[in-house]
């Protein structure tokens, strides 16, 4: 049995939905975002990230895909990586979330899988309603250097030995970097698989720079095994 499994997708600057197995608890996550973030989780029940309710909230949405599905790590990584992604990093969706009503808007999803979670991370990802999108991660596992990797709408998947630096509120990556103000990131609680905590800050609203890039409202994580002093944790 997979040690770990997590789906979810997000529309840009609106709402982050994730479905997450954990060795046999299996949990639903609601984030909307705003001029105040919120936050929910419960038990999956019979919810996906495409349909359900949550903490008296529904949502229903479909996705049209605008882009092929991305794999992170590099390949060259897979046999030893301790985590497995496929993205679908450019999306429009159709539906609700609560009241909200959404009509084409841009977005991504993807599936993790793994014997456990990174060790730490920074990513980001934007998705443009031209379908053009871009793609970063920096992360460290146990018994490995830190590898990274970015992609873009233009650039195929790097190489994972490109230079990545986690400094909060920055990630940078290769020739990128992205940024955030503090206030806007929303802290969560992972478990991971060997009853750890991981505290995940994430923000929808990122700038993200680099060749052919000037993005605002991008998104963006920085994940570590010890909380950031100062940042707040909604869950």
């Amino acid at each position: 049995m997979l040690g770990y499994e997590t789906r979810y997708l997000i529309v840009a600057g609106i709402g982050w939905i994730r479905w997450t197995r954990v060795a046999d608890v299996e949990d639903i996550w609601l984030i909307t975002f705003g001029d105040e973030p919120r936050a929910a989780k419960g038990p999956a029940g019979g919810n996906t990230i495409f349909r359900g309710q949550l903490d008296g909230v529904a949502w229903y949405l479909r996705a049209e895909d605008l882009a092929l599905p991305l794999r992170s790590p590099h390949a060259l990584l897979r046999p030893v990586a301790s985590t497995q992604m496929e993205t679908q990093p450019a999306q429009l969706f159709t539906g609700h979330i609560g009241g909200r009503a959404i009509a084409r808007a841009p977005g991504h999803s993807a599936h993790l899988w793994g014997r456990r979670h990174a060790q730490s991370w920074g990513w980001a990802h934007a998705t443009l309603a031209d379908g053009r999108w871009a793609h970063l991660l920096t992360a460290t596992v146990r018994g490995l250097p830190r590898v990274s990797q970015y992609a873009t709408s233009e650039h195929g998947p790097s190489l994972p030995f490109v230079r990545g630096i986690v400094t909060p509120p920055a990630v940078r990556v290769g020739p990128f970097t992205v940024t955030a103000e503090p206030v806007t990131f929303i802290g969560l609680r992972y478990r991971d698989t060997d009853g750890s905590t991981i505290w995940c800050y994430h923000s929808e609203r990122a700038r993200l720079i680099g060749p052919g890039f000037d993005v605002d409202g991008a998104a963006m994580e920085i994940a570590r095994r010890e909380p950031l002093e100062g940042w707040s944790v909604a869950l």
